[in-house]
C-alpha cells in the first residue's frame, strides 16, 4: 500500500466542530489513513492510499461539506 499526502487550505473551519467534522468526512473515506486539521491555521493534512482514492474525492468530499479549498499541496 502506497501512501501520499496531501494538505489543504480551506476556509470555514471556525470552530471545535467544524475541525471534528472535517476530520470525520475525511477519515470516512475509503483509503485515508489519517487526517489532522489545523482550525487556527485553516489547514488539513491527510495522509491516504492514491490506489482507493484520488486527491480530486477528498477535495470534493470538503467542498461538498461547505467549505471553501482554496488552494492544496501534495507530497
Amino acid at each position: 500500500m502506497g501512501s501520499e499526502n496531501l494538505v489543504l487550505r480551506i476556509e470555514g473551519i471556525r470552530s471545535e466542530d467544524d475541525r471534528l467534522e472535517v476530520k470525520r468526512i475525511l477519515e470516512g473515506i475509503e483509503g485515508v489513513s489519517w487526517a489532522c486539521v489545523d482550525a487556527t491555521a485553516g489547514t488539513v493534512v491527510v495522509i491516504f492510499d492514491p490506489d482507493h482514492t484520488s486527491q480530486d474525492e477528498l477535495i470534493n468530499a470538503v467542498m461538498e461539506a461547505g467549505y471553501a479549498v482554496k488552494r492544496f499541496f501534495n507530497g
